[in-house]
């Protein structure tokens, strides 16, 4: 087991190199200034791939205990090649493809469409020449993203740059809304329910007040016990007991009169 796992740590620090230190683009990364992404988007892009469907957090632990030379470095919650040298420098692109496309969040269209594609979670919009790695990148961030297709020629008359961000990829700063087109919007966008704040309040209150309660007579005014036998009796108790009193102190009284 333990040959096994090494020949796995193994495969997998050359698998890395390669990813990290030769050709990130081909898996829809980009690294920033110092060569460094995220661990966990670097494990998505992995899983990603057939053949390493298996990689967790583990497997970089054990890259860098179990090998004398690991060819990664880790940085908190970042990771980077150490061997940097064939890596292609961002530079900028005079001639970039007719057509680019980009994925957007399903919820953020309507926002895209008024404001344009502006970065989010890397520093530039990243675009691709290709369809299928434009929606790769997409789905990491969304199940069922909206792909876009960039129109280069009007970004380019506008004044806006693309870099080169490897063979796949093209970075730029920002996608006007006039210079790409997707899919038409539904009819009619389903319209989101807000929360009542005040209706429910007043059912909670409701709840609470019934809790414990009893439900009153609307024939009789509160406090006014119900008619029945049993309360009969009880009154017809009480009634004979008085009169039994008074019948009682009467003849007392009359006794303790002084004889004349």
């Amino acid at each position: 087991m333990v040959i096994n796992r090494q020949k796995q740590i193994e495969q997998f620090a050359k698998f890395s190199a390669y990813v990290l230190g030769r050709h990130p683009d081909e898996f829809g990364l980009v690294l920033n200034d110092n060569g460094y992404i995220k661990i966990k988007e670097f494990i998505q892009a992995v899983t990603e791939t057939d053949g390493w469907r298996h990689i967790r957090n583990s497997h970089i632990n054990d890259m860098l205990l179990m090998l004398d030379n690991p060819p990664v470095e880790v940085d908190q919650n970042r990771i980077r090649a150490i061997d940097r040298s064939r890596l292609d420098h961002y530079i900028k692109c005079d001639n970039p493809p007719k057509l680019l496309y980009a994925c957007i969040k399903h919820k953020s269209y309507i926002s895209v469409l008024d404001k344009g594609i502006r970065p989010t979670v890397h520093a530039s919009v990243i675009c691709s020449k290709d369809q299928k790695m434009a929606k790769l990148i997409g789905r990491r961030r969304d199940n069922q993203p909206i792909l876009l297709t960039v129109h280069v020629r009007n970004m380019l008359k506008q004044g806006y740059e693309f870099l080169h961000a490897g063979d796949m990829l093209y970075l730029t700063d920002f996608i006007p809304p006039d210079c790409f087109t997707g899919p038409p919007l539904p009819k009619q966008m389903p319209a989101v329910k807000k929360p009542d704040k005040k209706k429910d309040a007043i059912e909670a209150y409701k709840k609470e007040a019934q809790a414990g309660t009893f439900t009153l007579s609307l024939n009789k005014p509160p406090g006014e016990k119900p008619a029945g036998k049993k309360f009969n009796d009880k009154k017809k108790e009480k009634d004979a007991s008085w009169k039994n009193n008074k019948k009682r102190m009467r003849r007392e009284k009359k006794h303790s009169w002084p004889d004349q």
